[in-house]
């Protein structure tokens, strides 16, 4: 880690010869291992090389000894410690740049995969830069990008650099020329090469370095980072992309030079450094629904070394760790290799010891979000200690089976079904609502058959209904609509929360248990003044006393403002009496402060 001035940690060289040998006696080919490597016995493939007569198969068998039948021949396979080298880049040197940002651009149509770096500063000189440079990955070379559009950035190092929408570079924050800590938002557009600054509006955070950044749903995760007065902040700053507006900042946690990255709407922070600047041991996230933080210790006997330069990124649902040696004076080298944290189980695992990683000394890393390509940029033999970018390496993580598996599609394929012209063509069925100016809706068949065991029980009982090609459900339009829009789909999250509640009524009726269950998970967390008391309502209609329970206790803390809202007012009378029957005895009106996020924005009462 390097600031302009100063060497926090000395990077060391470490370059050992592996080599390759090849014997091929009587087409017998053997990969000899090293010499420090203990030989397994080893495992020959044989297949016979009698000529084959019509009708009859080749075959071929494992064994642990080698054949000695000369008309066999023998394929020997041994463990090997060779490992692949870092190729060479080419094209204009970059020497000795620090604390620059780099990015892989995707490929689009004919424009290949690459990677942009801009800015850093040269660590002897000192001198900061505002160039920007692209790596084309196909010729292995390096192009100044001298042309662009619009007003650069200026000169900076420690800022972050985030892709958006696949072809916008965003960038944030720095250290520039004048050691000023930068709070300024610039995009690159990467297909036209221009330079743009939005209008930013919202509470704008203090300039900082060494924080992390990350995109996720069309916003600009911020979190942590060094501010000019030394402090290392524990804010997270969400910036929407759609509107440019920040929003006020949310405590997290207190660390720089770390990573951060989105699972399951939870952002992840792994590795960096503490306030004391030690190594930060926990993995920490925030729930960015709730906002609430969560400190993980994990311990276990193959997590990696909290030492060394950790490389990091996320691959689906494993967060994936390269550790490469960076030597401090007297300390020991840590264990390098290649590590997977699975992010549903919290368990390590090590997929590869250190060995290829010692070819080189590795400065720079570049991966995209669940890709398979990690990118480790370094030095080579040939330029020098000095050329910090002259070589590549590139891990294929798909060869210790990290992968991103897609998320279900079957879910959205089907209601694409229910949508698309063809699906509604090739629809054999037909379902109504209690509105008599409403659409009908055409649906499948079987597909009700498979997921709404009232219907199927509807079609085999033999009763006039389950011969006709039609079914009213007396509910209004929006509320059957979604419920079939449920049934295609598995899933209830574009709903709108009163529609929800609707929704669990029904699930009652037809007993439903998962889409119950799903209804009084939203319903529990998304309770508001102003839909508290059709939750209430909805959920004495299915039953759920749980629900109805929190939704009593909500009504009577936030009486004041719940009372005003036309939900409560328009609840049916026998809703109203039975809340009255459970307003305790002893209850009395007083003025209580509002507390935040309840939708009411001031002051009320409760009882």
């Amino acid at each position: 880690t390097f600031v302009r001035g100063k060497l926090l940690e000395n990077r060391v060289t470490h370059v050992k010869h592996l080599v390759l040998t090849l014997h091929k006696p009587q087409n017998l080919r053997h990969f000899s291992p090293s010499p420090s490597s203990p030989s397994p016995p080893r495992a020959s493939l044989m297949s016979s090389s009698t000529p084959s007569t019509p009708g009859s198969e080749g075959t071929a068998s494992f064994s642990g000894h080698h054949s000695s039948a000369t008309s066999t021949h023998s394929l020997s396979l041994a463990p090997t410690s060779t490992f692949p080298q870092p190729s060479s880049l080419h094209g204009v040197t970059l020497g000795s740049l620090v604390n620059a940002s780099v990015t892989v651009v995707p490929a689009e149509g004919p424009r290949p995969r690459s990677l942009i770096l801009f800015g850093g500063f040269e660590q002897y000189s000192y001198e900061v830069f505002n160039e920007l440079y692209r790596l084309d990955l196909d010729g292995n070379k390096w192009y100044n990008v001298i042309y662009t559009k619009g007003v650069p950035p200026s000169k900076r190092n420690d800022h972050s650099a985030s892709l958006w929408r696949g072809d916008k570079l965003i960038v944030f924050g720095g250290n520039d020329d004048a050691d000023r800590h930068c709070n300024d938002v610039i995009l690159l557009d990467t297909k036209t090469l221009t330079w743009s600054r939005p209008e930013i509006r919202g509470p704008v955070p203090t300039g900082r370095v060494k924080h992390s950044a990350t995109v996720y749903n069309n916003k600009l995760y911020i979190a942590g980072g060094c501010t000019a007065d030394g402090i290392v902040t524990s804010d997270m700053n969400i910036l929407d992309l759609e509107t440019w507006e920040w929003q006020p900042p949310v405590p997290f946690a207190a660390r720089h030079s770390h990573v951060s990255c989105v699972f399951q709407n939870r952002l992840y922070l792994y590795g960096g450094y503490v306030e004391e600047m030690d190594r930060a041991s926990n993995l920490s996230f925030i729930d960015l629904d709730s906002l609430t933080v969560t400190r993980i210790e994990i311990h276990s006997d193959v997590s990696p070394s909290p030492s060394g330069q950790h490389f990091a990124q996320l691959c689906g649902h494993h967060l994936v760790v390269v550790i490469t040696h960076c030597l401090k004076h007297g300390v020991q080298e840590p264990s390098s290799g290649i590590w997977s944290l699975d992010l549903r189980s919290m368990q390590w695992r090590q997929h590869e010891n250190g060995a290829r990683f010692e070819t080189a000394s590795w400065h720079y890393f570049a991966m995209a979000e669940h890709d398979r390509k990690f990118y480790l940029f370094g030095t080579t033999e040939d330029a020098g200690p000095d050329e910090y970018l002259s070589g590549l390496l590139v891990v294929d993580l798909e060869e210790h089976g990290i992968l991103p598996v897609p998320e279900p599609q079957l879910g959205s394929d089907f209601g694409a079904m229910l949508e698309s012209d063809v699906g509604i063509r090739s629809a054999d069925y037909t379902i109504l609502s209690a509105d008599r100016l409403a659409p009908p809706i055409r649906v499948h068949r079987f597909l009700l058959l498979a997921r709404w065991p009232h219907f199927a029980s509807l079609q085999n009982s033999g009763m006039v209904e389950s011969r006709e090609d039609r079914l009213v459900i007396p509910e209004p339009y929006s509320t059957v609509r979604a419920f079939i829009s449920y049934l295609y789909t598995d899933s209830i999250s574009t709903f709108p929360t009163d529609t929800v509640a609707d929704l669990l009524v029904l699930a009652n009726m037809y007993l439903m248990p998962r889409l119950s269950a799903l209804c009084c998970d939203v319903l529990h967390r998304c309770m508001r003044v102003e839909n508290v008391s059709r939750i209430y309502h909805q959920a004495s209609l299915a039953g759920e006393n749980g629900l109805k329970q929190k939704a009593l206790k909500f009504m009577f803390v936030h009486y004041g403002p719940v009372s005003r809202t036309n939900a409560f007012r328009n609840l049916p009378k026998e809703a109203l009496l039975d809340f009255w029957d459970h307003t305790p005895s002893t209850a009395v009106i007083v003025a209580v402060p509002e507390e935040g996020g309840v939708g009411s924005g001031g002051d009320g009462a409760g009882l």
